[in-house]
């Protein structure tokens, strides 16, 4: 015997309701039961939506399941792979004494130089003009 309070409250609900206006109202009982199996049935497979035809006569046939519903223990959020900025891992052990003049002769583009060596480092070997290779 069908609950007939249930089955009011399930023709009432938003969701169902376009299934219960789709059939004739003595098919209700047999819209009701099938509503029931297909809960049954989407319960088990643990997916999260399915696609379904009814019939005139108030028969659901379940013609798509949806994906499975995710694991709520399956997102595991990612570890950062290197420390924060702020941490003082990335702290300089460079010596006070090797400051701003220094880096400037080290790194002459980053201290607004053209990268070229200046006119003192040009004496020398280093000004020697190329020549063809003889040998």
């Amino acid at each position: 015997m069908i609950n007939l309070a249930a089955l009011h409250r399930v023709r009432k609900h938003p969701a169902f309701a376009a299934y219960f206006d789709f059939v004739l109202p003595i098919f209700w009982p047999v819209v009701f039961w099938y509503l029931l199996r297909v809960a049954d049935s989407v319960d088990a497979r643990r997916c999260g939506e399915v696609l379904v035809f009814v019939h005139w006569w108030g028969g659901i046939e379940i013609t798509y399941y949806g994906d499975p519903a995710p694991s709520p223990s399956a997102y595991r959020p990612l570890t950062p792979m290197r420390k924060a900025w702020d941490d003082p891992a990335w702290e300089t052990s460079v010596p006070v004494f090797l400051g701003a003049e220094a880096s400037a002769v080290i790194f002459p583009c980053f201290s607004g130089g053209s990268g070229r060596p200046r006119s003192g480092l040009t004496k020398g070997a280093c000004a020697l003009s190329p020549h063809a290779d003889t040998s």
